[in-house]
C-alpha cells in the first residue's frame, strides 16, 4: 500500500516538472510585441540618387536664373514718323505717279500730305514761275519732295540746268527737302549727275539705285498702278530711314553721303 502511494507521488511530481517545463518554453499569448527598431540613418552619398537626377544636375548651367525669372525686355521699335507734320510734293507727271500712293502711306502714318504737279513741266518752270514760293507760304510744309527731270533726260547740255536747280532749292526757305529722280526707262545725258551735284542742302534720292524692273504702264514710261505702289513704298522707307529729326525741325535728314 505504502509503495503504491510513493509511486503515485513520484508520477505526480514528474508530471508537475513536465508541465512547468512546457509552460516556461511557450510565450504568453497576450504578451505585447516589442516595437521594431528605427532603421539606421543612411550615409549620405556623393552620387545623385538616379541617372535622371545626374543628367539634370549636369545640364543646369552654373548660376542659371530660376525658371520664374522675367524675360528680357524687347528692343524698342524704330521711332515713328512725326505725326501731324506736312509733306509738300511738287513736280511733273512722275510726281503725280509717285505722289498719290506716297500720300496714302504718309496719311496712314499720321502725317498730312499735299501734292502739286504739272504734267510736261520742266525744272526752269518750277524755278522761275513763282509757284513754289506760293505753295511754301500757303502750306508751310515741314518737308518738301521735288520730283523733276524725267522730261529733260535727253537735253544735250544738262549743265544748263545748274542755275535753275540752285534757284529752285533757294525758294524753299531752308526747309528739309529731297529731290527724287524718277526710275528711268532709258539712259540720260548726264542730268542725274548735274542734279546730284547741285541740290544741296536738299538730299538726293536716285530711284534708279533702289528700284529695278519697275512695272510700267501702257506708254512703257510711267509706272503702272503696281509700279506706283512699289516706288512709293521704297521712297517712304527711305524717308523713314534717313530722318533724324530735331526739336526745331522734325524732318531734319541725315547729311548727304560723300559724292566721292
Amino acid at each position: 500500500m505504502q509503495k503504491s502511494r510513493r509511486r503515485r507521488g513520484l508520477e505526480l511530481n514528474l508530471l508537475s516538472v513536465v508541465w512547468l517545463s512546457a509552460c516556461a518554453a511557450t510565450p504568453a499569448a497576450n504578451a505585447p510585441s516589442a516595437p521594431n527598431p528605427e532603421p539606421a540613418a543612411a550615409t549620405p552619398s556623393a552620387e545623385p540618387a538616379s541617372a535622371s537626377a545626374a543628367n539634370a544636375e549636369s545640364a543646369k548651367p552654373s548660376g542659371a536664373a530660376p525658371a520664374t525669372a522675367p524675360l528680357a525686355a524687347p528692343e524698342p521699335s524704330a521711332e515713328p514718323l512725326p505725326k501731324g507734320t506736312r509733306v509738300l510734293q511738287i513736280g511733273d507727271s512722275f510726281a503725280a505717279a509717285l505722289g498719290g500712293e506716297l500720300s496714302k502711306l504718309l496719311k496712314d502714318a499720321g502725317l498730312r500730305s499735299t501734292l502739286e504737279y504739272k504734267t510736261a513741266s520742266y525744272i526752269p518752270n518750277w524755278s522761275y514761275e513763282g509757284d513754289v514760293p506760293k505753295f511754301v507760304s500757303s502750306y508751310r510744309p515741314d518737308l518738301v519732295l521735288i520730283t523733276l527731270g524725267a522730261n529733260e533726260i535727253e537735253i544735250p547740255k544738262p549743265e544748263e540746268r545748274i542755275k535753275p536747280i540752285k534757284h529752285l532749292v533757294s525758294t524753299l526757305g531752308g526747309r528739309p527737302c529731297v529731290w527724287i529722280l524718277p526710275p528711268l526707262w532709258k539712259p540720260d545725258t548726264g542730268l542725274l549727275k548735274v542734279i546730284r551735284e547741285n541740290v544741296a542742302p536738299c538730299r538726293y534720292l536716285d530711284s534708279n539705285e533702289l528700284v529695278h524692273d519697275l512695272p510700267r504702264g501702257r506708254d512703257k514710261i510711267h509706272p503702272s498702278a503696281e509700279g506706283r505702289q512699289i516706288w512709293a513704298k521704297i521712297v517712304f522707307d527711305w524717308l523713314a530711314k534717313e530722318r533724324v529729326g530735331s526739336p526745331t525741325q522734325p524732318w531734319a535728314l541725315k547729311p548727304e553721303p560723300s559724292l566721292n
